[in-house]
């Protein structure tokens, strides 16, 4: 009874105060947090959405800087824009491959093209076709009746190609010459769609929102507008003068005031940590002084060990608030780590592109790599040479890759394959560091101590085929791998970067086995690709004279680039002039091979082409596609004489069938046609195989010797074509019914004969 009146006295007397006090703290700190998360919340949101727009901005500047320079640098434009050169052919190549090359350089541009006021031509990736016949003739046209707009265009619908799928670009265009010529206009394509993957890139669309609008209204990121009670209150909008977009962003319904319910959740759990801790103190007083304290704490300690009653006593609030604070720990050390991964990818890219800081070797033991390996200090004094090298991946046939899974898939592998090469490097006794540099690219820099060259060589090379074994093998991915030069401090790394960039681009014709080492690149100057012009030209008479050694010529042609080496590009950018040489000369004979030319069968032997990965894959997809030319091309010269050439071939025959080498072979060189096409002419026009009418016309005469003279019939035969008698004989009986002696006997004439 006494210490129930005791305990009573104590919550009444202390309790009160200590709770309203620590009540008002707590409002008051809910406040002051609400607001201040509110306003940071903004701003960051702001900061953010910034962030993006200018990176949006100075990405598309880029693209307009790098091919605005180059058209005001490259000799190559004004000769095409002039078009009266010697070599058209020549200088139309050279600015095909500088447009190429713009446009692989950068992975927003979807297309350039060029277009001619001359002779209103249009130069695309895929060679020059006339205005009227190209698919965005409509915008060139808008072109030319505004040449003093400027900017960039709202989004809208482009296909180089009638046939191609049409895809959503934003457009600008200069004339030509820079800056307001009067000869031709160059546009330039930017993908909408690699700006909607920057976008998702640079947000979290689970905790922010984002809508991004052209200068028309029309939504460009999310495709469609969400509905307001989707998300928040919209934060901050921005707009781009360059691109004529509008940025509205805010966080997310609930979002916001989750947070701040965290954090605010935070002070109030510390508060009731503070009121737990008080009850605590005081109760370790009130023991000291009073022994009924102690029956006191014996009870909360078993009440807590049994479990929660009904209701929960400050114990247990302490309880759920360590759980929290465990939670909160298990949530920070994970965006520690996706937070580690960032600065390592950005580190990775900063170090190949040369633009590493200057403490790398603390930078790299700060985001763990190479901690086994890399001195912590450059001037720290070794007896070891440090190897550093970088080999690049390339996935093949990305396309395919891509369309199987979904996006989440796609990183999971991805990042797996980063795993993969890093563990079958440390297996070779080397470190390894691979980073995803592009969407089909990745990069792996290795390091290790050598002693020998030659030895690290040879391990590179089965680091490399290791690799692409076990992924081709497990993962089912065809991956070529190119090897860059092996150097001995960390500033030369971007110099062995950009020499497996150049190994890459020898894939078809030295990496046979996938791998391409640096060390079997040509040394010297690579050999033009302007320089088998000749050769195609040549074929291309070949083929227009119905030569069949146009085969054997261009298997030369192509194992001569092989050999020498040619770059993939320069091989792929000679098939494409043979297929439009070829194209030009043959345009016009007949419809079936005009549409040979041009249409899907064409199509797919370029996207075979395409996707080669040797030169005897290039040779395997264009020569089925060239033999299809070539029937239909023999097929229409043939069929415009043939009346006539059948009716020489039956005189022919009818004055010479005593000789015995008359055959298919024999016309084939009199009437320089193929022995095949022939045997057609004979069966489509006299509705009889060359074999039977010339048997036929052996026979009778054989019939008319027969019966009108008295010669033998090893004579008869010889008079009428044959070798021998038995092989007369044979043939005789066989049409005739009977033997020539017989024959003979029965006196039979050819007009009886026929009477039958």
């Amino acid at each position: 009874m006494l210490f129930q009146n005791w305990y009573r006295r104590l919550l009444l007397s202390y309790f009160p105060i200590f709770l309203l006090t620590v009540s008002i703290l707590i409002f008051l700190s809910f406040l002051v947090i609400n607001e201040i998360s509110r306003q940071e919340t903004a701003k960051a949101d702001r900061i953010s959405t910034g962030y993006m727009m200018d990176t949006l901005e100075r990405s598309v500047s880029e693209v307009e800087l790098d091919i605005l320079s180059d058209l005001e640098t490259a000799s190559v434009y004004p000769l095409f824009l002039n078009g009266n050169n010697v070599d058209n052919t020549a200088i139309t190549y050279q600015t095909i491959d500088r447009l190429r090359l713009l446009e692989n350089n950068n992975e927003l541009i979807a297309s350039i093209y060029m277009y001619r006021d001359t002779d209103q031509q249009v130069l695309t990736l895929h060679g020059i076709k006339d205005l009227n016949a190209f698919a965005d003739r409509d915008f060139v046209q808008a072109a030319l009746q505004a040449p003093e707009q400027r900017g960039w265009s709202s989004v809208r619908s482009f296909a180089e190609m009638s046939n191609d799928p049409k895809r959503e670009v934003i457009t600008m265009y200069k004339r030509l010459p820079l800056p307001f010529g009067d000869q031709g206009l160059v546009v330039i394509n930017i993908s909408v769609y690699a700006m909607k993957q920057m976008i998702a890139s640079m947000f979290n669309p689970q905790v922010s929102f984002l809508e991004v609008q052209d200068a028309s209204g029309l939504p460009i990121y999310p495709a469609t507008t969400t509905d307001d009670a989707e998300h928040g209150k919209t934060l901050t909008t921005l707009h781009s003068d360059r691109l004529g977009w509008t940025f509205e962003s805010g966080i997310r319904a609930g979002q916001l005031f989750a947070w701040v319910s965290v954090i605010s959740y935070i002070w109030i759990l510390i508060g009731i940590f503070v009121v737990g801790v008080s009850i605590v103190y005081i109760i370790y007083i009130t023991r000291k002084n009073y022994k009924p304290i102690q029956v006191m704490m014996e009870r909360i300690e078993s009440l807590q060990l049994g479990g929660e009653s009904a209701r929960k006593d400050e114990l247990s609030l302490i309880d759920h608030a360590l759980e929290s604070l465990i939670e909160q720990t298990i949530d920070y050390e994970q965006q520690y780590h996706e937070n580690l991964l960032i600065r390592r990818r950005r580190l990775f890219m900063n170090w190949i592109e040369g633009e590493h800081p200057e403490n790398m070797h603390q930078e790299l033991q700060n985001v763990h790599i190479f901690n086994d390996y890399v001195r912590s200090s450059p001037t720290e004094v070794s007896t070891e040479l440090p190897y550093y090298a970088v080999i690049v991946v390339e996935i093949k046939d990305y396309d395919a890759f891509r369309e199987k899974g979904n996006v989440q898939e796609h990183n999971t592998l991805k990042l797996a394959l980063t795993n993969v090469f890093q563990e079958l490097v440390q297996q070779e006794g080397l470190q390894g560091w691979s980073e995803w540099i592009s969407v089909r690219r990745a990069g792996i820099i290795i390091y290790g101590i050598q002693q020998e060259e030659r030895q690290w060589n040879r391990r590179l090379f089965d680091l490399a085929a290791n690799s692409r074994e076990w992924v081709e093998h497990n993962l089912h991915l065809t991956i070529t791998m190119g090897t860059g030069i092996t150097v001995h401090d960390l500033p030369q790394v971007q110099q062995s970067y950009e020499s497996a960039l150049q190994s890459l681009g020898y894939s078809m014709t030295l990496g046979r086995d996938g791998i391409v080492m640096y060390s079997d690149l040509p040394q010297g100057r690579e050999q033009e690709s302007y320089r088998y012009l000749q050769n195609i030209a040549d074929l291309v008479k070949e083929f227009r004279l119905t030569q069949e050694v146009w085969r054997d010529h261009l298997k030369h042609m192509l194992d001569r680039a092989e050999n020498e080496p040619l770059r993939d590009e320069s091989i792929r950018s000679l098939v494409l002039s043979l297929l439009q040489m070829l194209s030009r000369e043959l345009e016009g004979m007949s419809e079936p091979l005009d549409t040979l030319l041009t249409g899907d069968a064409a199509n797919r032997a370029m996207e075979a082409i395409a996707e080669a990965e040797t030169v005897e894959d290039v040779h395997q997809a264009l020569l089925p596609y060239l033999d299809q030319v070539y029937t239909h091309y023999v097929e229409a010269g043939e069929s415009t004489n043939y009346h006539a050439l059948i009716g020489e071939m039956k005189l022919y025959i009818e004055d010479h069938f005593a000789n015995p080498d008359l055959s298919l072979n024999h016309l084939s060189e009199r009437f320089n046609v193929t022995p095949k096409h022939v045997s057609h002419l004979f069966k489509a026009e006299l509705d009889i195989k060359f074999i039977d009418f010339l048997v036929q016309l052996r026979l009778q005469r054989a019939e008319e010797l027969l019966s009108s003279t008295e010669d033998t019939i090893q004579n008869i035969a010889i008079q009428v074509g044959y070798a021998n008698s038995i092989t007369f004989g044979r043939v005789f009986k066989r049409i005739i019914g009977v033997t020539p002696g017989d024959y003979r006997k029965l006196k039979m004439k050819p007009a009886s004969y026929e009477s039958k």
